[in-house]
C-alpha cells in the first residue's frame, strides 16, 4: 500500500513537471565528473541514474573526463552543481583538483559525491593529499573524514525513509565497504546507518545544504536494485529540504511582502519566473497574478494540497470606508475596526468563494476558492501596506492546515517627556476642569498619581522617557536651566530612581538629532554635556537603556553619534506610522545588542483606534509599543475632540483593560527588556522542521528561552518541549521552554 501510494504521489510530481514551458525559465546547470581510465563505471551510472533525474528537474548538464585536458581548463563557476562517480582513488594533480572543488564550493557550488572523493592518491606516486586537503571539502559539506576503509558483513542498515525508493532492500548477505564519515553539522544529515556485528556503527552516505555522499556499496541492493532516491538527494541539493518550511514568492520585488515573510522568520525563495520544483513549499505568492489560475504547474501544485496566494490589482474599484475581517482570522474585540478610507482595485469573488476581509459595506475584497484538496487565495495588492503587514499575514496563514508564527510576545508603556519641565503657566484646558492650578501642578498632581493607580491596579511596567529642557539650541552654550525651573521634576525623578520604573532619555532638548540640524562638532559636545548632567542627576550608578528620538525622528548620522557617547543603549524609539522603510522606523537591529523599536500607538482616545493600532502590531509581530504624553490634554492636534481629563483617562483605562482581557498572554515589559526580546526574536531564529507525524522547532543551545508562537493546525496536536498558554478560535499561543520543541499530531 505505501509502496503504490509512493508511486502515485512520485507519478504526479512527475505529471506536473513534465508540463514545463522551457522557453521562459532560467535553469541550473551541472557537470557529471567521471574517468575515463576507469573503463565506463562512472560514466554509466551517470548517464543511467542521474542525468534522467537532471532532465525531469530541467537542469541542464554537461558531462567529462575528470583526468581529460578539457577539464584542466573549464571554468567551473558557469555550473551550480558538481557530481563525481569514481572507483579509484587515485587522479593526476590530486591536490589541485582538491583546491578547485573547494573554490567551487566557497563560490557558492555544490556537490553530490557518489562513492568516494576519487582523489586521496596522486597518480604521480607522490604529493598525495593528506586529511587536511580531503576534509577542505567535506568539512564544508558538513562532514568530517578519518582514513580506516574496510570489508564487512552489515548486520543492519537503516535508511531515512524520505530518501528510499525501495520498500524493503536487501543488504545483509554480502559484504560491504564501510568508512568512518561522521557529521559535523546539524543541518548534514546522515541517511544511510550501518551497524556492523562488531557493534560499529557507519554513516554512509549524507544528505546537507551544499552537498551528499553517497557510498556505491549502498546506493543498489544485494539483488542489484537502486535503493536510494537520486532524485530526492538532488532536489535537497538544488532546492532545499523539503523538511523545512519554505515559502516560494514569484514575481517582481514588493517591500512590503519583503518585510512581511522577513517578520515571519520563514525561509522563502524569490523567483521572477515559476521554476520547475513547487512540491518543496508549503506555500506560493504569486504577485501580479491571475485568478482563476491559468499555469498548469501551480494548477496542479493546488489540486495536490498547496496553497497559492494571488496578489494583484483587479478590475473592479471601489472605496471602501472600513475593513473587516472575523475572529476566524484572528481573535479581536468588538472595538476593533479597520480605518481605510482609501479605494481598493480588487478582483470580484468567483462562485462559491470564501469571504476573507470585506468592506464595512460587506462587499468581498479578499477571498479563498478551494481546488482539489488545495485552495488559491486573492488578496488585493493595494491592501499590502506598511500598517496592514500584519493582516496580511494573518488572513493566509489562518487559512494554511497547518502553520506556526514565532512572536515576540512583548508591549511596552512608554511615559513620553516624563518627567518634564514646566513653566508655572494656567491653561485653559487644564483651569476649566481643576480650577486654578498652573501646568506642572496638573502634571505631578494629577497626571502622574492616576498613572501610578493604573500602574498599580493593573501591575502595568511603566518606562518614562526623561526630558530635561525644550530650548531650541544646535549651537553653544548649551545649559540646563529649565531642569530647575521647578522643583516636582527633581522631586519626580529622585522618585523615578527609587521605584521600580525604568528611565530613559529623549536627548539634549526635543530637537531632533539629524544631520540637517546638527554639525559633527556640536552634536558630539552636546551628547557629552547630555551625559556628565544625567551624571551629575541621575548618580553614576545610572545606566541609559532607552532614547526616544524627539518627534520619532532620527537618521543613521544620529544614530552613529548616539551610540558613540552612549553605547549602553538597547532601544532607540522612533515611530511605525512614519511611511518610509528605512530601518530607523521600523523594527530592525542597528549592531550587536541595539534595536529600533518603532511605537505602534499612541494617545488616549477613541479606545477603536488604540485597539486597532496595537492589534495590528499583534498580527505583524505579536508586540505593541504604546506612547503617551503628560501635556496631551492641552496638546490640539493629540486631544482634537478637547475632551476633558477624565474623559481621556477613562479611555486609557478601557483600552488597557481591553487588550488585558482579550490577549492575557502578553508580556508587558520595560522598554530595555523588550529590546532584548526584539534582539534575540531577529538574531536567534528557531529552525522548524515537518514531517508527517510532527513538527520540530528547535533553538540552538545559548540562546534564549523561553520562545513564544501563533499555532494553527486543522489536526489535533501534542507538545513537548512546549506548552499552550492561550486558545481563542482557531489560534494557539505556545511557549517553547525547552531547546527542542516537538508539535505531534495525533492520529
Amino acid at each position: 500500500m505505501v509502496k503504490t501510494l509512493d508511486k502515485i504521489l512520485k507519478l504526479t510530481f512527475l505529471i506536473a513537471l513534465f508540463v514545463i514551458f522551457l522557453d521562459t525559465l532560467g535553469y541550473s546547470k551541472a557537470l557529471l565528473l567521471y574517468k575515463n581510465s576507469e573503463q565506463g563505471y562512472g560514466y554509466n551510472i551517470l548517464l543511467r541514474y542521474v542525468a534522467p533525474e537532471l532532465k525531469t528537474l530541467s537542469v541542464t548538464y554537461d558531462t567529462m573526463d575528470v583526468e581529460s585536458e578539457e577539464f584542466e581548463t573549464l571554468d567551473l563557476k558557469s555550473y551550480e552543481l558538481i557530481v563525481t562517480c569514481y572507483y579509484s582513488p587515485t587522479m593526476p594533480n590530486a591536490k589541485t583538483y582538491l583546491k578547485r572543488l573547494y573554490d567551487f564550493l566557497l563560490n557558492g557550488g555544490k556537490i553530490f559525491i557518489i562513492n568516494n572523493i576519487g582523489a586521496t592518491i596522486d597518480s604521480s606516486g607522490s604529493n598525495h593529499p593528506g586529511l587536511a586537503e580531503i576534509n577542505s571539502i567535506y568539512n564544508l559539506i558538513g562532514i568530517s573524514y578519518t582514513f580506516g576503509w574496510k570489508k564487512t558483513k552489515p548486520s543492519e542498515v537503516s535508511i531515512d525513509k524520505y530518501y528510499l525508493l525501495n520498500e524493503n532492500p536487501v543488504y545483509l548477505t554480502k559484504d560491504r565497504d564501510v568508512e568512518p564519515y561522521y557529521s559535523i553539522s546539524p543541518y548534514t544529515k546522515p541517511i544511510v546507518t550501518v551497524k556492523t556485528s562488531d557493534g560499529k556503527s557507519f554513516d554512509m552516505a549524507f544528505v546537507g545544504p551544499i552537498g551528499a555522499v553517497v557510498s556505491y556499496s549502498y546506493l543498489f541492493d544485494d539483488n542489484g536494485k537502486i535503493s536510494l532516491d537520486i532524485g530526492k538527494i538532488l532536489i535537497s541539493l538544488l532546492y532545499g529540504n523539503s523538511k523545512s518550511f519554505r515559502v516560494l514568492v514569484i514575481g517582481k520585488n514588493n517591500i512590503a511582502l519583503l518585510k512581511a515573510l522577513g517578520y515571519t522568520l520563514v525561509r522563502y525563495d524569490w523567483e521572477e519566473n515559476i521554476p520547475s520544483v513547487l512540491s518543496i513549499y508549503d506555500l506560493i505568492i504569486l504577485l501580479d497574478g491571475k485568478v482563476p489560475l491559468t499555469d498548469q504547474k501551480l494548477i496542479n501544485y493546488t489540486l495536490s494540497g498547496g496553497t497559492v496566494v494571488v496578489i494583484s490589482k483587479g478590475d473592479k474599484k471601489i472605496k471602501v470606508t472600513n475593513l473587516k475581517i472575523t475572529s476566524d482570522i484572528f481573535p479581536i474585540p468588538p472595538e476593533f475596526n479597520i480605518e481605510f478610507n482609501r479605494e481598493i482595485n480588487y478582483i470580484e469573488p468567483i462562485p462559491s468563494s470564501i469571504p476573507l476581509v470585506s468592506s464595512s459595506d460587506n462587499i468581498t475584497v479578499a477571498w479563498k476558492i478551494l481546488m482539489g484538496t488545495g485552495q488559491v487565495i486573492y488578496y488585493p495588492s493595494d491592501l499590502l501596506t506598511k500598517n496592514l503587514i500584519g493582516l496580511f499575514m494573518q488572513v493566509v496563514y489562518s487559512q494554511l492546515p497547518f502553520s506556526i508564527q514565532p512572536i515576540i510576545n512583548s508591549f511596552s508603556i512608554y511615559l513620553d517627556d516624563f518627567p518634564l519641565p514646566a513653566y508655572n503657566r494656567k491653561i485653559d484646558d487644564i483651569t476649566r476642569e481643576f480650577g486654578d492650578i498652573t501646568d506642572n501642578e496638573f502634571y505631578y498632581n494629577v497626571w502622574w498619581p492616576t498613572m501610578k493607580k493604573l500602574s498599580d491596579e493593573l501591575n502595568l511596567k511603566y518606562t518614562a522617557i526623561f526630558v530635561a529642557n525644550y530650548n531650541a539650541s544646535v549651537k553653544w552654550p548649551f545649559s540646563f536651566q529649565e531642569y530647575v525651573n521647578t522643583p516636582e521634576q527633581r522631586l519626580v525623578l529622585k522618585e523615578l530612581l527609587n521605584s521600580s520604573i525604568e528611565i530613559g532619555v529623549h536627548g539634549y532638548n526635543h530637537i531632533p538629532f539629524t544631520k540637517d540640524r546638527w554639525n559633527e562638532e556640536e552634536i558630539r559636545d552636546v551628547l557629552v554635556t547630555l551625559k556628565i548632567f544625567l551624571k551629575n542627576t541621575l548618580g553614576e550608578e545610572y545606566i541609559p537603556y532607552t532614547y526616544v528620538a524627539p518627534d520619532n525622528i532620527i537618521d543613521d548620522f544620529g544614530v552613529s553619534k548616539l551610540l558613540e557617547i552612549f553605547p549602553t543603549v538597547k532601544a532607540i524609539g522612533t515611530t511605525y506610522k512614519n511611511p518610509s522603510w528605512e530601518r530607523n522606523y521600523d523594527f530592525s537591529v542597528i549592531k550587536q545588542g541595539t534595536v529600533i523599536i518603532p511605537r505602534t500607538t499612541a494617545g488616549y482616545y477613541p479606545v477603536s483606534n488604540l485597539v486597532t493600532n496595537s492589534v495590528m502590531g499583534l498580527m505583524m509581530l505579536g508586540t505593541y509599543q504604546y506612547f503617551l504624553h503628560p501635556d496631551d490634554l492641552f496638546s490640539k492636534d493629540r486631544n482634537p475632540e478637547n475632551k476633558t481629563w477624565a474623559e481621556m483617562s477613562k479611555s486609557l483605562r478601557e483600552f488597557l483593560d481591553i487588550m488585558k482581557k482579550y490577549y492575557p498572554y502578553l508580556r508587558n515589559h520595560f522598554s530595555s527588556e523588550s529590546a532584548e526580546v526584539i534582539y534575540d526574536f531577529f538574531t536567534q531564529r528557531p529552525f522548524i522542521k515537518k514531517n508527517e507525524n510532527k513538527v520540530t522547532v528547535e533553538i540552538s543551545m545559548g540562546h534564549h528561552l523561553p520562545r513564544y508562537y501563533y499555532l494553527r493546525s486543522k489536526k489535533p496536536f501534542k507538545l513537548e518541549g512546549g506548552r499552550i498558554i492561550f486558545y481563542s478560535s482557531n489560534l494557539y499561543v505556545v511557549e517553547q521552554f525547552e531547546n527542542r520543541m516537538e508539535i505531534i499530531f495525533l492520529k
